[in-house]
């Protein structure tokens, strides 16, 4: 069995409101029987008492070495000492923690809205898939060339900017390539799909290893495509990933009016929201006044009042 356990991690001086928002939801409507949020000890302490208060969440500070280490030895200490960006060193962490404790790792920029216990009570390993232009990370350049994948990018991007084009998208969405993402992943302690990452991540040469995704969605994508994946369940797009990429920005659109079961599925349990699609302006902005004024003409604010509902 996976653990009933959701762990976050964040490294930074800042927590915006959207992002606190996924604790809080996964902690009312994730099934967890804890809600760990993992930081390296850089966030106010005030607002850390803030998240610790919150019922279900646990706030850690990392010993990211410590846990690198027992992991993966010091073949991945020197992997993880290698990477600058926050993200790319969250990469790491994720690997470790899911390969130590187990449970299931969220990215902050998710948003949750019904239970994981039934797939952690299935055991193995899961992760979701979303759809993309480019048929994963195996497509060569050559490939991104094609006059099918050129269409696909350019239909993409006009569903991207129509009104209600989330809608309208699912008609023709059957003509895109999918591919797994790690926003979401879990695993029991240990389990063989966590290890062959962590094998993969430490061989990968010093220069791939710093390349954007080389150590989240396209190793998951590599390893996945290389192995039988025993054990390991792969969700079809709506569960996690309702609106892909591009088509994410809809959720912070304001209209006159918006549905939010027009953007979710009967399948739906968790909204990844993109926080790398153009969300920068939107992410300062958003709290919960904002979330209670604009719930009737924006997305993500329909979303959020969903997920705060007790």
């Amino acid at each position: 069995m996976i653990p009933k356990v959701a762990h976050f991690i964040w490294l930074g001086r800042e927590l915006a409101w959207v992002y606190r928002l996924s604790l809080v939801s996964a902690a009312r409507h994730g099934g967890f029987e804890r809600v760990l949020f993992h930081h390296d000890g850089t966030l106010d302490g005030r607002l850390l008492d803030e998240l610790a208060a919150i019922p279900r969440v646990e706030v850690k500070e990392l010993d990211a070495m410590g846990l690198v280490e027992a992991a993966g030895g010091s073949a991945l200490v020197e992997c993880y000492r290698e990477l600058v960006p926050p993200a790319a060193r969250v990469n790491v962490l994720r690997m470790a923690l899911l390969a130590e404790r187990g449970g299931v790792y969220l990215d902050t920029d998710t948003v949750t809205l019904r239970s994981f216990a039934p797939l952690c009570e299935q055991g193995g390993a899961f992760c979701g898939e979303e759809r993309l232009v480019f048929p994963g990370v195996r497509s060569s350049w050559l490939a991104r060339l094609q006059p099918a994948a050129l269409a696909r990018m350019a239909v993409r991007d006009a569903f991207r900017r129509l009104p209600g084009g989330y809608a309208g998208f699912r008609r023709v969405e059957r003509f895109y390539p999918t591919a797994v993402n790690n926003a979401v992943l879990g695993a029991e302690p240990g389990h063989p799909l966590v290890r062959e990452l962590i094998a993969r991540a430490v061989l990968l040469p010093r220069a791939r290893r710093r390349v954007r995704y080389a150590l989240g969605t396209h190793l998951l994508q590599a390893v996945l495509a290389d192995s039988e994946a025993r054990g390991v369940t792969v969700l079809p797009p709506p569960v996690f990933y309702p609106l892909g990429p591009e088509l994410s920005e809809h959720w912070f659109r304001e209209r006159r009016s918006v549905v939010l079961e027009r953007a979710l599925t009967p399948e739906t349990l968790l909204v990844h929201w993109y926080a790398s699609v153009r969300t920068r302006r939107h992410v300062s902005r958003i709290d919960a006044a904002f979330v209670r004024e604009h719930a009737g003409t924006q997305l993500f604010s329909a979303l959020a009042l969903r997920a705060l509902a007790a």
